[in-house]
């Protein structure tokens, strides 16, 4: 049984389907409190000290849709890797536990962290491409935040984190663009060639890019130190922009044209989804990314973008074993049942010939 909002489950984060290709981003803030080490110089005592604090503040505070506070000790690892994945998180927070916690709401788009590396992260996701407004949401909060508590600050190196490379404003944004047409063509790294930014960082969901899991391009900024919020955010809008017409315009090209190599890469995706007995975690995002590509380019009938996005979710391993009431993260069988969903999910589907 799990722990979890019943919001986090009944609802995924690109369901709203607002961009097809800019699926949706992640603003979190680090902040310390002046008067505490950081988590890991922290006793137990200390712990448990500040995450009463900042999970009292929050829920007060914060301007939160019905809050719930999550300690890391109480939760399962499937409800831990599930928060990872909802969140499309870059790190796992299965090492979480005693005196550190979770904050979630209602909404399904906060999260905060507590303790865990530093004493608060606040992470709001955006899905409507408007990451300054978003920002100006998060910003809001920590002020609100800030009014009760003293956060760690010099006039030299900013607010002050763990990691003293997110010094500074101690801003992390990650944009999530879906990419397969300018992938699967090769024209990704020329394209992003001619976009290139110092200030942003391009990635995927596993860190390189020669390997892009379900064709997801990610957006970073790469400094926070001598640059301001709305700067950083302002660059990285715009390039997600280019890149996001980039995408849009070969889209439009390969619709006009067609062509026998991406036509053949949808096929043979189909055919694994429709007919596997297994599939991995990682093949599966990549099947079901080529068929929101068909789907778009008209050669895929029968689902809708929002089915598809939904599915990126619960396709992945926690996701999938709280939908099949599994317990544990690790049924050997995991791959033939995560089959055996998708085929599901995907009746009706039709691929033109």
């Amino acid at each position: 049984m799990t722990s979890l909002p019943p919001s986090l489950s009944q609802h995924t984060l690109w369901e709203e389907d607002k961009n097809p290709i800019w699926l949706g981003s992640s603003l979190t803030l680090q902040r310390n409190l002046a008067r505490y080490k950081f988590p890991t110089k922290l006793s137990e005592v200390e712990m448990g000290k500040v995450s009463d604090l900042l999970a009292d503040t929050l829920q007060k505070k914060g301007d939160l849709k019905n809050p719930a506070y999550l300690p890391a000790d109480k939760l399962s690892p499937l409800d831990k890797e599930f928060i990872f994945e909802h969140f499309f998180c870059l790190e796992s927070f299965q090492n979480a536990n005693k005196g550190q916690g979770f904050l979630l709401d209602e909404t399904g788009r906060f999260l905060a962290l507590i303790n865990v590396k530093n004493h608060l992260q606040l992470q709001l996701v955006d899905t409507s491409a408007d990451i300054l407004t978003a920002w100006s949401q998060l910003a809001k909060m920590e002020m609100e935040i800030g009014k009760t508590l003293d956060y760690a600050f010099t006039p030299k190196f900013g607010y002050l984190t763990s990691d003293p490379t997110l010094c500074g404003n101690a801003l992390q944004a990650l944009l999530f663009l879906h990419v397969p047409a300018l992938h699967h063509t090769g024209q990704l790294h020329e394209v992003l060639s001619k976009e290139k930014d110092e200030n942003i960082i391009t990635m995927g969901l596993e860190g390189v890019l020669d390997d892009l899991v379900g064709d997801f391009l990610i957006l970073k900024n790469r400094y926070t130190l001598g640059v301001t919020e709305e700067g950083m955010l302002h660059s990285l809008q715009t390039t997600a922009m280019k890149l996001t017409l980039a995408e849009k315009n070969l889209r439009l090209h390969l619709k006009e044209t067609g062509n026998s190599e991406i036509k053949d890469l949808v096929s043979r995706a189909y055919g694994l989804l429709i007919h596997s007995y297994q599939l991995q975690t990682k093949e599966a995002l990549n099947a079901l990314s080529l068929i929101k590509l068909g789907l778009d380019l008209g050669w895929i009938s029968g689902i809708s973008n929002q089915a598809i996005n939904i599915l990126f979710f619960k396709c992945r391993r926690a996701h999938l074993a709280q939908l099949l009431n599994e317990k544990i993260l690790d049924t050997h069988d995991m791959p033939h049942k995560r089959a055996e969903f998708i085929h599901k999910a995907l009746q009706g589907i039709s691929l033109k010939e």
